[in-house]
């Protein structure tokens, strides 16, 4: 499933796509770059939210992303994590 969210950076709002799949023990996250910033994010760039850390942000692999880079990564990790269970390819808590 695609899912598009909506990142502050810099004072401007920039929306993107994220595509999810849901894994045994985690939810992967396929973020497509917006065209404002393919360069610092790559294609396929993922990120991963285990089943462990539902309250927390999604992680990823900084490793080859500039300052730049980073900052967007840091910012859609951060906007996943505000997202509820339902909107974010989890599942909602049982009551």
């Amino acid at each position: 499933m695609t899912r598009q969210i909506t990142i502050n950076l810099d004072g401007q709002q920039f929306m993107l796509d994220l595509e999810f799949e849901q894994r045994d023990h985690s939810i992967v996250y396929h973020v497509t770059p917006n065209k404002h910033f393919s360069d610092q994010i790559p294609t396929g760039f993922e990120m991963i939210q285990h089943d462990t850390d539902k309250e927390g942000a999604p992680s990823y692999d900084a490793s080859g992303l500039s300052e730049q880079g980073k900052l967007i990564a840091e910012s859609i990790s951060q906007q996943i994590s505000l997202l509820p269970p339902q909107f974010k390819g989890g599942k909602p808590a049982e009551a």
